[in-house]
């Protein structure tokens, strides 16, 4: 240990000594010299070999529930906006639409449609149309003419609500031309002039409609109108109707509406002397999805008529069994419809203006299977309907010129149908609907002039390249029952009808058109002593503009 001290204090005293004597060394300038060289060690790689994970080969299926509502979202605009991409301007679509046609037998139509709108928010358009043929050269009388025309639009405006209305003008000439075919043989057949047998309706019809345009902040959808019509016919008859209708919805979840909907149906025939139809219809109803997969809505129509009042279910249950291709569907639903000089004569042209108009009661129950297989979309159903005052057609044979009149019974309808859409190929579409029914009358024999099968048919094709479109449809109906002179039950010859059409486009504005209607000449009685024209032809131009 002292030695140690020793060496230290030597070493000191020999530095102080150099120090001192070493006088004439510049202090400012130390030059250091150092030779260092770094090396890393070796290494060793290491190999890494990734591993795939296992596929997902499980499935999985989604159902979606989609509830139709409008729906808008407001949100701010984002402080930085994206750059614009320049990119072709789309074509104005066209505004107006024309088309006019002449055929065969003495046949003339027009079309004409043009949307006025030039105001944000704002639709509105007018539109007319008329169709006549004249098969006097061959079937005395055996004419007929349709001339309507209107305007209608919509506004919504910003604080929500949109308002619509519309209103337009009908004209219906119908002729009594079934003398020319009397059951029994006579030497002499009449004759009449266009006055006698001309049967003339004049028809005005006005709406408007309040309505929330876009959803509201409390779920809550309505909406409230207004219709109403004026017909008069000759010989002097009058009708007039009156529709007022509130509806109101609200909105639990996206799949549960609580509906309620409140109808005044108000109907005044007038002859010699007055009837009156007066309905009115409370109809509430829920509806909720179960589970996640069914649907189920639960309601009830409340009805009243000349004091009678009458509760009708309103109940249906969609079921998915297989989820996108097959669903089942139940239900019970009931309620009021009318019989009114409108609408009987719709059906039957050739029915007498003067009249019984009444309201049949019926209540329905009906169960089937719908969904989407292999492209085809279909639809099949059963169905009884239990009915009071179904309306019938029988002949008055105590006038020299046929006229029909309307026969009411009580029954029930069995019925079987089914429909279904499909496109085999490319710019085909295909579709095709089928009804088979079972009447049960109390007091008729038969349905007087009711189908109880009925098959329609439909092809369209498109032509791309060679801008042609071609279509087709086909009717068949069974032959329907009627009396006869004697009071036998009798059956007209069936109805087989083959239409076909086809249109041409010039340019991206014009186009000719063809449609040959009732190919096979079928000339079968709809109603007895009134047979169809049999062929007949419509050739015309269109165009957009």
């Amino acid at each position: 240990m002292f030695s140690k001290y020793l060496l230290l204090c030597g070493l000191f005293l020999t530095a102080t000594t150099t120090f001192f004597a070493q006088t004439d060394l510049d202090d400012n300038e130390v030059t250091v010299v150092s030779n260092f060289e770094a090396r890393l060690s070796d290494a060793n790689r290491v190999r890494v070999v990734g591993v795939k994970p296992a596929a997902d080969t499980s499935r999985r299926q989604q159902q979606y529930y989609v509830v139709d509502r409008p729906i808008a979202i407001d949100y701010p605009a984002p402080v930085i906006r994206p750059r614009g991409v320049s990119r072709d301007k789309a074509e104005p679509g066209k505004n107006g639409y024309i088309g006019i046609g002449v055929g065969l037998p003495g046949a003339l139509y027009g079309d004409l449609s043009y949307d006025l709108s030039t105001v944000d928010n704002a639709e509105l358009g007018i539109y007319a149309n008329h169709h006549s043929f004249n098969n006097n050269g061959k079937v005395e009388n055996q004419k007929s003419s349709d001339t309507k025309f209107g305007v209608g639009g919509t506004y919504l405006f910003d604080q929500g609500f949109a308002v619509s209305g519309g209103a337009d003008f009908t004209s219906q000439s119908r002729y009594y031309y079934g003398y020319n075919f009397p059951e029994i043989e006579t030497d002499s057949t009449p004759s009449f002039t266009d006055d006698q047998v001309r049967q003339r309706f004049n028809i005005v019809d006005i709406n408007a409609n309040i309505f929330n345009g876009v959803r509201t902040a409390a779920d809550f959808d309505y909406k409230a109108g207004v219709s109403l019509y004026l017909m008069d016919g000759d010989p002097a008859v009058r009708e007039s109707n009156i529709d007022l209708n509130v509806q109101a919805t609200k909105w639990i979840s996206d799949k549960q509406p609580l509906d309620i909907k409140l109808r005044a149906d108000f109907t005044t025939y007038k002859d010699t002397s007055n009837q009156k139809l007066n309905n009115i219809y409370l109809s509430p109803s829920y509806t909720t999805a179960i589970a996640g997969r069914y649907r189920l809505k639960i309601g009830v129509n409340l009805t009243s008529q000349d004091d009678d009042f009458d509760v009708f279910p309103d109940i249906s249950l969609n079921a998915p069994i297989i989820d996108g291709l097959l669903s089942a569907f139940v239900g019970a639903e009931g309620s009021l419809q009318k019989n009114t000089l409108r609408s009987l004569s719709d059906y039957n042209p050739w029915v007498r203006p003067r009249l019984r108009v009444r309201t049949s009661e019926y209540t329905r129950f009906y169960g089937g299977v719908e969904g989407t297989f292999s492209g085809i979309s279909y639809r099949a159903e059963a169905s009884y309907k239990n009915l009071d005052n179904l309306a019938t057609f029988q002949l008055d044979r105590t006038q020299a010129i046929p006229q029909f009149m309307v026969t009411y019974d009580d029954g029930s309808i069995f019925t079987l149908q089914a429909s279904g859409t499909m496109e085999p190929m490319e710019n085909l579409q295909v579709n095709a609907s089928i009804a088979q029914r079972f009447y049960s009358l109390d007091n008729q024999e038969k349905a007087w002039h009711l189908p109880s099968f009925s098959l329609n048919g439909g092809a369209a094709y498109k032509l791309e390249k060679q801008n042609v479109t071609l279509g087709a449809d086909l009717f068949i109906e069974n032959g329907l029952p009627y009396q006869d002179a004697a009071g036998e039950a009798q059956t007209l010859s069936a109805l087989v009808d083959l239409n076909l059409n086809g249109e041409y486009g010039f340019s991206e504005n014009f186009s000719a058109w063809l449609r040959v209607n009732n190919l096979l000449g079928n000339n079968r009685e709809r109603f007895v002593q009134y047979p169809t024209i049999g062929l007949n032809l419509l050739v015309g131009i269109s165009a957009k503009f």
